[in-house]
């Protein structure tokens, strides 16, 4: 049975969930079914035909911790994956999901892992965008149901544009069909680090909220045991280890 929204909101806004708080009974399965997105670097990304980033190597180091033996991935449109998760497509999902009170009506989350702050892009040479207020009266391009869409909203005089994935939004900014883009902060350092022949990292928007694992609401035993192999994760040094790799350490809680 589905928790009170109410309830969800609650630990979504305290930024923290005790694992000691499920009665669920049942165990941790052998195989952990899980969706992302993939052009999401450094959280998720095909390297070699292989999705690999800092969220698949977190999530896959934490089931292990929780028990499980493998975990099979699916990848799917950012604006699709919560409501997949929902309606059961998969245990869970993970690509740098800003933990929302909106959001948490629907998925449960995990506890939160790293901040969720905003970078601005543009192309290179580009001046005179330097920040959230130099963003006034631009077109701003972001990913669609990506939280970046009501930060562009809040900007006065801008004109948001929303593309179905990162390559495309990127590729509008590249086209000068958009003036700038603003996404994850972490995602745009590492898309400028890797296209700096043609992106400039301009600037960063301060959002001050957090990235969380989402979990169907069916799935409480997962979510406990997930949390706990993150706790065991930050004791053994391993979590610090995937942040340096990932160049995430900006973003520690």
């Amino acid at each position: 049975m589905r928790r009170p929204v109410f309830a969800l909101v609650a630990i979504a806004a305290a930024g923290t969930v005790l694992a000691g708080v499920s009665t669920a009974t049942a165990q941790v399965p052998r195989v952990v079914t899980a969706l992302t997105i993939s052009g999401n670097g450094p959280f998720d990304i095909r390297q070699g035909g292989k999705l690999t980033g800092f969220d698949i190597q977190l999530v896959e180091r934490m089931a292990r911790l929780a028990g499980a033996r493998d975990v099979t991935w699916r990848v799917v449109t950012f604006d699709n994956l919560l409501n997949a998760v929902d309606n059961g497509q998969a245990m869970m999902g993970a690509s740098s999901i800003t933990i929302t009170p909106q959001r948490a009506a629907i998925v449960d989350f995990g506890s939160p892992y790293l901040q969720a702050n905003m970078g601005i892009v543009t192309r290179r040479g580009t001046t005179g965008i330097v920040s959230r207020r130099t963003l006034q009266g631009q077109v701003i391009g972001v990913l669609q149901g990506s939280t970046a869409v009501p930060v562009a909203r809040g900007i006065q005089g801008a004109r948001v544009r929303q593309y179905p994935t990162m390559q495309a939004t990127y590729k509008a900014l590249l086209d000068a069909q958009v003036n700038a883009v603003i996404n994850d902060y972490g995602q745009s350092r590492w898309y400028v680090k890797n296209n700096s022949s043609k992106f400039r990292y301009a600037g960063v928007i301060a959002v001050n909220q957090q990235y969380g694992l989402a979990f169907n609401q069916e799935r409480d035993s997962l979510r406990v045991a997930m949390n706990r192999a993150l706790a065991t994760m930050k004791r053994d040094g391993s979590y610090q280890l995937l942040i340096n790799r990932w160049g995430l350490q900006s973003l520690m809680p």
